[in-house]
């Protein structure tokens, strides 16, 4: 396992690997977290290094200091040639929901169950420990907006596992089902109007497909959401 320690200060940057491998496809791992708070991953990804590739990861928001640990597969050999960083230009989001979803996003992993809300905002997010069904099983799915109330239900237990670009790729897709979508019902529009709003923010496309793939079940009907956010 490779370690890295780098000041990123709280600034939104970009974060460089150069990998190679000796020719043969390596999946390499390459997770980035904040090292003084408990659950706040700014990323965590799989990519498949053949020859010699640069990854970029983006990073928005970013923590003091970002540790990065990396390893393949089985223990593939593969080097990491180098690691940089480099200032990120964005832009803040002009919707104040979507900025209260990105500071919420971020302290989720120290947050405790509860109910969270801001001034002049017009969605609370009711944080339980775990979702349940109906019939009083577990749900799969990590967040759902009611029905009837302008509130997003949250899985603490889901939350505490998933990256910071994870979380909000997901709230947004809920926001979107009863604020911006044309059809509330749609989860096609749903996901293709998050996404769109998550990379204008600036997150890394992948993070977010690693989030839409672990909620969505193996169905014929998720596989051609899943490629439809492929081509966005």
């Amino acid at each position: 396992m490779l370690e890295y320690l780098i000041k990123t200060k709280k600034k939104p940057c970009t974060v460089i690997f150069n990998i190679t491998t000796d020719g043969t496809q390596v999946p390499v791992y390459l997770v980035g977290y904040d090292p003084y708070n408990a659950n706040s991953f700014y990323f965590k990804s799989r990519f498949l290094i053949t020859g010699q590739e640069e990854v970029t990861m983006n990073c928005p928001q970013s923590p003091s200091r970002l540790k990065i640990v990396s390893w393949s597969h089985e223990n593939m050999p593969y080097q990491i040639a180098s690691v940089s960083m480099d200032h990120l230009e964005r832009a803040e989001p002009s919707d104040p929901v979507i900025a209260f979803i990105e500071r919420f996003s971020r302290h989720a992993g120290l947050h405790r169950p509860g109910k969270y809300s801001a001034n002049k905002i017009p969605i609370i997010i009711d944080f339980a420990r775990n979702l349940h069904k109906q019939d009083g099983s577990e749900a799969n799915t990590p967040a759902r907006i009611h029905v009837d109330k302008p509130e997003i239900q949250v899985s603490k237990a889901k939350f505490d596992l998933m990256s910071i670009p994870e979380r909000i790729v997901v709230l947004i897709h809920e926001y979107c089902h009863n604020f911006i979508n044309d059809d509330p019902d749609d989860e096609v529009e749903s996901d293709q109007n998050a996404l769109g709003i998550y990379k204008e923010l600036g997150y890394p496309k992948i993070e977010a497909m690693n989030a839409f793939g672990d909620i969505m079940p193996d169905t014929d009907e998720n596989y051609e959401r899943m490629q439809n956010l492929l081509n966005i």
